[in-house]
């Protein structure tokens, strides 16, 4: 299933609890985080790839905060949404697509085409897991550059500092890019790779913004 990254952006149309939990994170990050945007925010009108920075949690529910119109899946490890009752009810309505990092499935790949398809975006953590150094961007798994390379899509890359209450969160948006063209022979293991050093250079190039 691809993409292009021509599709027509779909508006937010939720269920009660989907729509009850926005209207709590947005509540959350706007009494709490007080996000500062540093730069300009991107026009979202076409299914995007938001390439973030993970420091926490929070971070998918600001870009989800900044798009309040807008369908945003942000991905979640599936031993995170498999835990309890509670965290399959929350990430389910939270509009998460699950990811199974354990044993390496594709499942992820094929919700998040469909999500896109239906002109919805996605938000992925290209380093696989929170930066727990709190400092610069951990080398990019190839995960992104195949969502990129099968959706066409275009990428939006994101940074945000480490935040601790009661600091304002500072993020940056960079200006949307797509990936290069898909080769010949196909998109092999060392192209994904070298397409995932590319995205994490845009997304390494708004530390200045957000730590000047």
């Amino acid at each position: 299933m691809e993409v292009h990254g021509n599709g027509t952006i779909r508006e937010a149309r939720l269920g009660f609890s989907s729509c009850l939990l926005r209207a709590i994170g947005y509540l959350m990050v706007h009494l709490v985080q007080r996000p500062k945007l540093c730069g300009p925010k991107p026009a979202l009108d076409k299914p995007t790839v938001f390439a973030c920075r993970h420091v926490g949690m929070i971070d998918a529910t600001i870009l989800i905060a900044a798009y309040p119109k807008m369908v945003l899946h942000p991905l979640a490890a599936l031993d995170y949404v498999e835990k309890n009752a509670f965290t399959r009810w929350f990430f389910t309505n939270a509009m998460c697509i699950p990811i199974d990092r354990k044993n390496h499935s594709q499942q992820w790949l094929e919700d998040s085409l469909a999500a896109m398809q239906k002109g919805e975006s996605i938000i992925i953590y290209p380093e696989g897991t929170r930066n727990y150094e709190k400092k610069g961007l951990m080398p990019f798994k190839r995960g992104v550059a195949a969502l990129a390379a099968s959706s066409g899509a275009q990428i939006i890359p994101v940074y945000n500092a480490n935040w601790s209450f009661p600091h304002r969160y500072r993020y940056a948006m960079g200006e949307p890019f797509h990936i290069d063209p898909v080769p010949p022979e196909g998109a092999t293991h060392e192209w994904e790779l070298a397409q995932a050093a590319r995205i994490r250079e845009k997304v390494l190039a708004l530390e200045p913004l957000v730590n000047p």
